[in-house]
């Protein structure tokens, strides 16, 4: 496979593909098109509330804004770390932002819906990022 040559090393990288592979699926059958892949918007973050020296390439937090379906998005998350790679979970909405606030060790998470905010926290138990808001839209509704 021949990336484009915008795709930074990070959105390429081993691991991150390996959660690409996962969040392509959903309960156990094809969620996605591969063109929903090739026409995702993919940026960085640090989700984390580990400390940092800085830019780390292979530790930032990857995240996918697929295409729009019934007005909004789906945003696929990958997190990583030097303990190593997960799928962060998905959230839904038309625009995702990242606050300065921190539930179980990682950012809270808010996308808005018609102008309603819709709040994700990082669940230690389900090692992903939930909705504490009614979701107007799921992965299968």
């Amino acid at each position: 496979m021949v990336f484009d040559q915008l795709v930074e090393p990070y959105q390429r990288a081993d691991d991150v593909g390996y959660i690409i592979s996962e969040f392509m699926w959903f309960e156990g059958r094809p969620f996605y098109p591969i063109s929903a892949l090739a026409n995702a918007k993919v940026t960085y973050t640090t989700l984390s509330d580990k400390p940092s020296d800085g830019f780390d390439e292979d530790n930032v937090d990857v995240i996918f804004r697929m295409p729009g379906v019934s007005g909004g998005c789906f945003f696929e998350i990958v997190l990583r770390s030097d303990a190593g790679t997960f799928y962060g979970g998905w959230l839904w909405g038309q625009e995702l932002e990242v606050l300065n606030e921190f539930v179980n060790g990682y950012r809270v998470l808010l996308t808005r819906y018609e102008h309603n905010p819709i709040r994700f926290e990082f669940s230690e138990k389900e090692r992903r990022y939930l909705a504490t808001d009614h979701l107007p839209f799921g992965k299968f509704t």
